[in-house]
């Protein structure tokens, strides 16, 4: 079989990471910290949690048939070629980093690794 018909591996690897790990991963940071911020911190990593969990329920309301709301939702999902949400959850979160109330530093290092993650593989999948 021609090499031109076999996809490459970390395009495969971007669309998995997006598809299914990412804002998983994305609202159990939110959530872990928005438990223990305080203030601002709080409401921002509530408001990436939301973003993100909306995300993961539309993704599993796909799997209901004819699911209502689904083709609007699944609009919003993917605009931007599947990046906008991604993208505006993790707005969200790093902003909690810098909000007063932050804590536990080492959750936003995991945070930013993550999304490290995320662009590059989306990165080298598009210009690559």
């Amino acid at each position: 079989m021609p090499e031109f018909f076999q996809p490459d591996p970390v395009l495969l690897a971007f669309i998995g990471f997006r598809q299914t790990l990412y804002l998983e991963g994305l609202a159990l940071l939110a959530l872990i910290k928005a438990v223990v911020a305080r203030g601002a911190c709080r409401r921002l990593s509530l408001a990436a949690l939301a973003v993100a969990g909306v995300a993961v329920a539309v993704k599993l309301a796909a799997l209901l048939p004819d699911a209502p709301a689904l083709q609007a939702a699944s609009f919003v999902r993917n605009a931007g070629g599947g990046m906008a949400v991604p993208l505006a959850a993790s707005a969200l979160l790093v902003a909690a980093g810098f909000a007063p109330g932050w804590r536990w530093a080492w959750l936003d290092i995991i945070h930013l690794m993550w999304l490290g993650a995320l662009l590059g593989l989306w990165g080298y999948a598009a210009w690559g």
